[in-house]
């Protein structure tokens, strides 16, 4: 058998004794404790976005959406499964 890792959170109380008292900590929201622990990120500036080219061949290949001929029809394959 292997022997038990080590888990500092965990701890065995025998059931004869008394459950320990949890003390509850104040509740501090995420964005309070990412900024107190210096984890929150800046957000990315919105200039890079503006730098970027011109999308008018998206643009181009969204206007011709439309026109798929390759759409499926159920109405023809339930017409034809009844007959």
């Amino acid at each position: 058998m292997t022997s038990p890792a080590y888990n500092p959170s965990l701890r065995q109380i025998p059931r004869s004794q008394p459950a320990e008292v949890l003390s509850n900590p104040q509740e501090v929201s995420i964005l309070a404790w990412l900024e107190s622990t210096g984890r929150l990120k800046p957000r990315e500036s919105t200039d890079n976005l503006l730098d970027e080219p011109d999308n008018e061949e998206i643009s181009d290949l969204m206007a011709n959406e439309d026109s798929n001929d390759d759409d499926y029809d159920v109405s023809s394959d339930e017409a034809d499964d009844e007959d």
